[in-house]
Parts: C-alpha cells; sequence; structure tokens
C-alpha cells in the first residue's frame, strides 16, 4: 500500500519559543519569504518516507522528526542537533522510519533557527495495516523450515527456536533481513512441538512449529526418488508395476 501527500507551507503562522510556549505568529506582519518548506510523505512496506525542501530567512542549526500516533504527543525519532544551513539557502532532505507504528502515524518536522526560535511543519499522516510479525511455512514440516520476516526487512533481528520443554535448539543473529525471507535446516531436530522467535529492540514476537516425522518421510522418499532417477531409467515392483522416471 502506497500513500503520498503533497504539502507546501509558507510560514510563520506556526512557531514556538525556545520556552516551548507558542506564539501566534499571526499577529505579525506576513512574510511570504520568511519560512519556505515542501514536505511529502509516504508510505513503501513497512516503513515510512519522508521528503522536505526547507528555506528560512535565519540560519539553521538544526532539525527534530517528530512521530506521535495522535497527533498531540510527539516524540523526537531522528534529530539532528548540528546541521547548519545558511539564511536565505535552500536544502533537500529525506529520512526514513524504519519502525512506524500500527495504526495511524502522525509526524512533522521541527526546525532549530540560531536565534533559538523553533519552527514546525504541518503534520502528515501515514496509516499503516496491523500484520504479523512474521510467518512460518510449510509448518508442519519435516526437513526445514522458512520465515517471512517482510515486517522486519532491512533491521536487525535474532533468531530463536525453543524445543518443547524451553530449551534453545537454535540462534541466528541477522544484521539486517534482506529479502525478507529466512531457510532454517532442521535436520538435527526431533519430531515434536516447537517456538521460534524473533527479537527486535527488545520486543520478541513468537509462532509455534511442528516438525514431524510423517514430513521427514515424504522427504527422504523424494530425496530417494532423485537420486534413483539419476542413474535409473525405470524400477519394477512386487506387484509387476513398472515405474519409469521422467514419466
Amino acid at each position: 500500500m502506497n500513500q503520498t501527500l503533497y504539502l507546501t507551507l509558507w510560514l510563520p503562522f506556526l512557531a514556538a519559543s525556545p520556552n516551548g510556549y507558542c506564539i501566534a505568529s499571526d499577529l505579525r506582519p506576513f512574510n511570504p519569504n520568511q519560512h519556505i518548506i515542501s514536505l511529502t510523505a509516504e508510505s513503501t512496506g513497512w516503513s515510512a518516507e519522508l521528503y522536505w525542501n526547507a528555506t528560512f530567512d535565519k540560519d539553521l542549526v538544526g532539525f527534530t522528526v517528530e512521530r506521535s500516533s495522535d497527533g498531540l504527543d510527539y516524540q523526537g525519532i531522528i534529530t539532528y542537533d548540528d546541521h547548519f544551513v545558511a539564511a536565505g539557502d535552500t536544502d533537500a532532505y529525506r529520512e526514513q522510519d524504519n519502525d512506524p507504528m500500527p495504526g495511524e502515524n502522525f509526524y512533522r518536522i521541527r526546525f532549530t533557527l540560531a536565534d533559538g526560535e523553533m519552527v514546525f511543519s504541518e503534520r502528515k499522516i501515514l496509516y499503516f495495516k496491523e500484520v504479523a510479525a512474521f510467518e512460518i511455512f510449510p509448518n508442519p514440516t519435516g526437513r526445514q523450515v522458512n520465515l517471512l520476516m517482510k515486517k522486519f526487512r532491512g533491521k536487525e533481528v535474532e533468531v530463536f527456536i525453543f524445543d518443547g520443554i524451553g530449551e534453545q535448539v537454535y540462534r541466528q543473529h541477522i544484521p539486517a533481513v534482506d529479502d525478507g525471507i529466512l531457510r532454517i535446516e532442521l535436520g538435527s531436530m526431533n519430531p515434536g512441538m516447537y517456538s521460534v522467535s524473533v527479537a527486535h529492540k527488545g520486543k520478541t514476537f513468537t509462532r509455534r512449529l511442528v516438525i514431524t516425522q510423517a514430513e521427514r518421510i515424504d522427504d527422504l522418499r523424494f530425496t530417494i526418488y532423485d537420486w534413483a532417477s539419476s542413474f535409473l531409467p525405470c524400477l519394477k515392483f512386487n506387484n509387476g508395476h513398472h515405474r519409469c522416471f521422467g514419466d
């Protein structure tokens, strides 16, 4: 789902003093050249892309990307405290939020000018539908399992497998999930019930995995079949039937 919002703002209709109190800037003479901000926000998969251009009549010394779940209480998620742009110059920016919240995400940019004045862009709203943290397939399985982790693409995770009594039987650290799919070989694990967990930034997501002997027998059957087909054109069974590979 892709959402794109475009907005061009001529400020100073929204500003704040260094102590955080809002200033009714419409009481001052309007100057269309004072602050110009052009902001674009779009969602791509499970991440938010923010692009903007900004020009101020004072030196810019820093900015913060802020996010809120209700449009009222904002938290800084990306901060540059030492980012200088001279008054009158236009700078282009691109930032990414790789860990948005399920539901509505309100974004805005807070700019800090050299004299301490803070200027805010208008808020942008992107919606992210709640999705499963990861999926397991096939399940039940016998020889290998695949973890679909598109939600964690580009993120650092730890993958664990625990057996039925809670003992860890598998662990893998992934610095950055690439294509979103992790294949795990299960050859040394006994049939039974297991728990597969993916940990990211202190949060752990868990799903059940069943390893069955029947699935392994099927895997073995197909392995033998592939091996036999490499050098035997046909097999004759006790019931008189023939099976020719490639049929």
